[in-house]
């Protein structure tokens, strides 16, 4: 394999977990203000402005 195509593999690897740590620290901050806000937010306006699914909003709240 190329060096150079070996290191832009490495750097969008790199990306891919950057990308996937954000999110999750995202979703957990979208938790907190959902748990924190809960009667005040209807889950599908959530679900619009955070683009996450309501099926997986409606699963972190299960039992809250």
């Amino acid at each position: 394999m190329d060096d150079r195509l070996r290191e832009a593999l490495a750097t969008l690897g790199q990306r891919i977990e950057v990308a996937e740590y954000e999110r999750r620290i995202a979703v957990d901050e979208v938790r907190a203000l959902v748990a924190e806000h809960r009667g005040d937010l209807p889950l599908a306006h959530v679900a619009e402005l955070t683009l996450l699914p309501q099926p997986t909003l409606a699963a972190m709240f299960e039992g809250a």
